[in-house]
């Protein structure tokens, strides 16, 4: 398969996800942040692959492909949307899980085994 359809289709998953345990954490409050939420989870989501899929292209080194990411992951959603602690706790634990878990179902499911380079996933 195309390695760009891949990206494409990785990225609206991802998103997806992003939305649901936004959706999740933040409860009633979501519809009243719904515009935000999706401008987020845009810049979030989408730029966070960005830089995964053009940074070796681009000469960046391995601590910004890294570093970069996460912060936006972690740090964008959790201030921009004004998160309460016990919120901003659940954001922290589902997302690392979702990322996981969405990563082995696109090598189970579709046979994508190199989106998980730590873990052999067959």
């Amino acid at each position: 398969m195309n390695q760009t359809l891949r990206f494409i289709i990785l990225a609206v998953a991802a998103y997806f996800v992003f939305l649901c345990i936004i959706r999740i954490v933040l409860g009633s409050v979501y519809k009243t942040k719904s515009f935000r939420i999706n401008l987020i989870g845009v810049v979030t989501v989408y730029g966070s692959f960005i830089i995964a899929r053009f940074g070796r292209q681009l000469n960046l080194p391995d601590y910004v492909l890294y570093i970069v990411p996460v912060l936006l992951i972690v740090l964008l959603p959790t201030l921009s949307l004004n998160m309460k602690t016990n919120q901003t706790l659940k954001y922290l634990i589902f997302f690392p899980v979702s990322i996981l878990l969405l990563h082995m179902l696109f090598s189970l499911l579709v046979g994508w085994n190199d989106l998980l380079p730590f873990i052999r996933v067959k």
